[in-house]
């Protein structure tokens, strides 16, 4: 297979996440494009479709801040998923926690996939999120999201992490 492959490699942003050691990329066909040395090199590789890889993290560069994106599947009131966007750096964002006014304590949201969060029964009113970024610190958007929230709204949280 390197025969076919583009000596350069590609950048691709992965969006979710395995467990073991034999986790996959799941690549689109523009990937696998990317990973040719020529058309028809690249025609093969996603002919084949399953190819090994070797990759190396790298920092993420978005502009702006992180954002949440209210997911479309919360058009339920009493359903709030969020996927986390544009976060800059080397870290991921680990977990994700909703402040509870009522109960005077942060309650953990529960990772769907990826970037994707979700919490049953969310508070009426503005939402506090906080992310944990890499198991190493807690940030806090510098804004809530507002009452009046909109699924398939996306979010400014003023923020990146440090």
């Amino acid at each position: 297979m390197p025969q076919y492959c583009n000596a350069k490699g590609i950048y691709v942003v992965a969006t979710d996440y395995g467990a073991g050691d034999r986790t996959d990329f799941i690549m689109s066909k523009r990937a696998f494009t990317g990973l040719g040395r020529n058309a028809a090199a690249s025609a093969k590789l996603f002919k084949d479709g399953v190819v090994d890889i070797a990759f190396k993290r790298v920092p993420c560069r978005y502009p702006g801040n992180i954002k949440l994106r209210v997911q479309e599947s919360s058009k339920n009131p009493g359903y709030f998923a969020v996927v986390i966007l544009n976060v800059n750096g080397e870290s991921d964002i680990t977990a994700v926690e909703m402040w509870q006014r009522g109960q005077r304590r942060w309650e953990p949201l529960r990772r769907v996939y990826g970037a994707v969060f979700d919490f049953a029964n969310p508070p009426s009113g503005e939402i506090r999120l906080r992310f944990q970024v890499g198991y190493k610190y807690w940030l806090l958007p510098k804004i809530p999201v507002p009452a009046n929230w909109k699924a398939g709204a996306t979010y400014d949280t003023k923020v990146q992490p440090y």
